[in-house]
C-alpha cells in the first residue's frame, strides 16, 4: 500500500475540515471536499482489503501444502500399520479360518465378496439372441440377473472351474463373459 493511501485510511473524520459533526454525534458530508475525501477514504479501505485477503491467500496456500505434507506422512505411516495388521490376519485366518483380531484399540475383519462377472456384451449378445432373447434388455444389454441365474442354476450353462462358461447343449465355449473369484476384502478399523 502506498503512503497516500496508508495516509487516508489512518485519517480520521475530526481531521477533515469539510466534514462537520452533527449535534447527534454523526458525522455529515457538507461539501464536494467532504464526498471526496470520503471516497478516498473507501478506495483506501479497499486496498487495504484487498491486501489482507492476498495475504490471506498466500498464507491459506502454504497452510494448506503444509496441511498436505504432513497428512501424506501420516497416511503412509496409516497404510503401512494397516498392512501389518492385515499380513498378521492374513496368515492366523489361514491357519484358523474362525480367527478373530479384536482389541479394546480395533479389529479386523474379512468379508466373502461374490465373484466378478466380466462381461463383453458385444460377444455375449449374439449368442443369447439365439440362446434365449429374454436374457437380453431390449436395448441389446445383458440381463445380467437372469443370465447369473440360468448358470448358477446350471440351466442351460455351466461355469467350469477356470472362469469360463459352456453351453450345455453344445459344449460351446460362450464368449463375452468370464467368472473372476475375488478375494476376501480385509477392513480394519480404530476404536475412538
Amino acid at each position: 500500500m502506498n503512503e497516500l493511501i496508508e495516509m487516508e485510511l489512518n485519517m480520521e473524520f475530526d481531521e477533515v475540515e469539510s466534514i462537520e459533526k452533527t449535534e447527534d454525534g454523526r458525522f455529515k458530508i457538507k461539501d464536494i471536499d467532504s464526498a471526496n475525501w470520503t471516497f478516498r477514504k473507501l478506495r483506501a479501505i479497499e486496498v487495504k482489503a484487498n491486501e489482507i485477503k492476498q495475504l490471506a491467500q498466500q498464507e491459506k496456500a502454504r497452510i494448506e501444502e503444509w496441511e498436505k505434507g504432513e497428512l501424506k506422512v501420516l497416511e503412509d505411516n496409516k497404510e503401512f500399520f494397516q498392512g501389518l495388521l492385515t499380513e498378521y490376519y492374513v496368515i492366523e485366518k489361514e491357519k484358523n479360518p474362525e480367527f478373530k483380531l479384536t482389541t479394546p484399540y480395533g479389529k479386523v475383519s474379512s468379508r466373502k465378496q461374490q465373484p466378478k462377472w466380466n462381461y463383453e456384451e458385444e460377444k455375449l449378445i449374439p449368442y443369447l439372441e439365439n440362446y434365449d432373447p429374454k436374457l437380453i434388455r431390449v436395448k441389446k444389454e445383458v440381463n445380467k440377473a437372469d443370465f447369473k441365474e440360468v448358470v448358477k442354476n446350471k440351466k442351460g450353462f455351466m461355469l467350469l472351474k477356470d472362469g469360463t462358461i459352456i453351453s450345455n447343449e453344445t459344449g460351446e465355449l460362450i464368449q463375452g463373459v468370464t467368472v473372476e473369484e475375488r478375494p476376501d476384502t480385509i477392513n480394519v478399523k480404530v476404536v475412538e
